[in-house]
């Protein structure tokens, strides 16, 4: 097995590597000018099974382009196996069409990725894990979506927030909670929005839960403008939650998100180096590389 990690997640492919005990191949590769990538790959593919390691922020287009001209040029040069590794899959967001003439976005990046000659695509906590269980049988590709839940709730469990309620910002990523209460105990749920009568205003808040003078922990799987996360952590400081943590798998924390949820009252935030920011308290590189080896 080769692994060899794209300019996006150099530092990531590394541990990947160390974790599975082979050496780090990370490829060449520079941009033109005009934007466009070159890509170079930099150990012999032929007759073996190639690990691309790339995620895909904060250039998603870049991002794409250059995983699919390593993976490309891996089954060119004669590899066997190629496993993209995409620890954030960008468009992963737009997997229906809500209005007509709608791209569907996350069809096409992993139909470009089954074309250009990959085998399997590893993924973690991607938006709508059906939405790959449905592109697994329409592309041939072994699609893997890994959670990092319980590894961010075992985190916060050694900070000491063992007991701490767990919550999704919406009843469709309860799963995200519920991983990460069993970890963490205290129970999980999700928000619901309340439109107040009198000024209109829109608050999140968790219904028919005592949260007064308990923990709580907001999970999503991506946190970009930070605007629900801040809402989420707001409302559980307006019902009298002691200490109030936001985690997620994706950190974007994009025009002052990580502000915004501070100011809402956050005690704590935590993300993973599927995206690496400051914040990037948990590593994926042994959840990745314990997939890998059952490859």
């Amino acid at each position: 097995m080769i692994v060899m990690p794209g300019p996006a997640s150099l530092e990531l492919g590394g541990k990947i590597a160390e974790k599975l005990g082979f050496d780090s191949h990370p490829v060449d590769h520079r941009v033109f000018p005009d934007g466009e990538s070159y890509i170079r790959l930099t150990a012999p593919v032929e007759g073996e099974t190639v690990v691309m390691v790339q995620t895909t922020f904060p250039n998603p287009d870049r991002g794409v382009v250059q995983l699919l001209l390593m993976v490309r040029a891996a089954k060119d040069l004669g590899a066997e196996r190629v496993v993209c590794v995409v620890p954030y899959l960008a468009y992963s967001r737009q997997d229906k069409r809500f209005r007509e003439g709608e791209a569907l976005s996350l069809d096409t990046v992993v139909a470009l990725l089954d074309d250009a000659g990959g085998d399997d695509l590893i993924v973690v906590d991607v938006h709508n894990e059906e939405s790959l269980e449905r592109l697994k049988v329409k592309t041939g590709l072994g699609i893997v979506n890994l959670s990092v839940m319980p590894l961010l709730a075992g985190h916060l469990k050694g900070l000491g927030f063992r007991g701490a309620f767990s919550l999704s910002p919406d009843e469709g990523a309860k799963h995200l909670a519920d991983a990460a209460a069993r970890v963490l105990g205290g129970g999980s749920g999700f928000f619901e929005k309340i439109r107040d009568r009198k000024t209109g205003e829109i608050e999140m808040a968790v219904k028919d839960i005592e949260l007064v003078g308990k923990d709580a922990v907001v999970f999503d799987d991506i946190i970009s403008s930070g605007g629900t996360t801040a809402a989420a952590v707001r409302g559980l400081k307006n019902q009298g939650a002691k200490r109030v943590a936001a985690a997620c798998a994706h950190g974007l924390f994009m025009g002052g998100a990580e502000e915004r949820i501070r100011d809402a009252g956050a005690d704590l935030i935590v993300s993973t180096d599927t995206v690496l920011t400051s914040l990037s308290r948990v590593t994926v590189a042994g959840l990745i590389a314990d997939q890998l080896y059952k490859i």
